[in-house]
């Protein structure tokens, strides 16, 4: 079986974003199977590699100029190697085996993104804190930080095509589809729902599983009784040299979207590699 995960990142004065893929790289290569643990990376400058210690956990790196586009993830089809694809967010970690997941797609499906999301405590995120605009305008809730596609599928290029337009035409599309609430910037979690919408392909794409299940950071929707500005504020992340993460009290087994883009420290890089140099 010809599968992967693809990472897709720029160079940004804000965050090291190649810095979180290779973590990303990292712990997928220490928690996946065998034929179930290769990754690609789409960065727009490939010299960037040679600061990493360990740049062979990218079975691909491919060098893509994003040109105007702040986020290139709608391009994903375009870009992956792969005949079956996972596409996830830079921000994110593996804590476990994740591979029943992809066999399941790989047998069931030829697209299909995310649509819940979980705090810490394993509770299912049902606020719309930072989703107001899908709330507004009866948008599906969709989370692109895990799309699973087929490559050449007739139903995940059409839907990747609509989702590039949107992305190009954001006024256009604000003015004829968000009349409601209108984002300030559309994003891939906004082309994606709204292209589904469009399409009428949401039940298709994104029908209701017990996975994936994606521990998502954003302070302000952990249930928690307060305002937050960022979940460590409030409770301490604990990376063991297992590669175990501890919140709080609550041990981790799904991936983690951890949001703080300083999470990531030459430290727990360096965990990480560890373990990988180690097995």
């Amino acid at each position: 079986m010809n599968f992967g995960y693809l990472i897709i990142v720029s160079t940004t004065e804000s965050a090291d974003y190649l810095q979180m893929a290779y973590a990303l790289a990292l712990s997928i290569k220490n928690t996946q199977k065998d034929g179930y643990n290769r990754v690609a990376l789409i960065i727009d400058d490939k010299s960037q590699i040679d600061k990493l210690n360990s740049s062979w956990v990218f079975d691909h790196i491919i060098e893509w100029d994003q040109e105007t586009f702040w986020d290139g993830r709608s391009w994903m089809d375009k870009l992956s190697p792969f005949e079956y694809t996972v596409c996830l967010d830079a921000d994110m970690l593996f804590m476990r085996d994740y591979s029943h997941w992809i066999h399941y797609f790989v047998k069931n499906s030829e697209l299909y993104v995310a649509n819940t999301a979980y705090t810490y405590r394993g509770e299912l995120i049902t606020s719309d804190e930072y989703r107001k605009t899908f709330t507004k305008n009866q948008l599906p809730n969709l989370y692109s930080c895990y799309t699973f596609f087929k490559k050449d599928s007739e139903l995940a290029t059409e839907f990747f095509a609509l989702g590039r337009h949107i992305i190009k035409n954001p006024i256009e599309f604000s003015n004829s589809f968000l009349t409601a609430l209108k984002p300030k910037v559309i994003g891939t979690d906004e082309a994606f729902a709204l292209a589904a919408k469009i399409l009428d392909i949401t039940n298709e794409i994104s029908y209701p599983l017990e996975f994936p299940r994606v521990v998502h950071l954003k302070p302000n929707v952990q249930n928690w009784p307060w305002p937050a500005a960022s979940v460590s504020d409030h409770q301490g992340l604990y990376l063991n040299t297992s590669g175990n993460l501890k919140i709080g009290n609550y041990q981790q087994h799904d991936i983690i979207h951890y949001v703080e883009k300083d999470f990531i420290t030459a430290e727990r890089i360096n965990l990480l590699e560890e373990i990988l140099w180690n097995k």
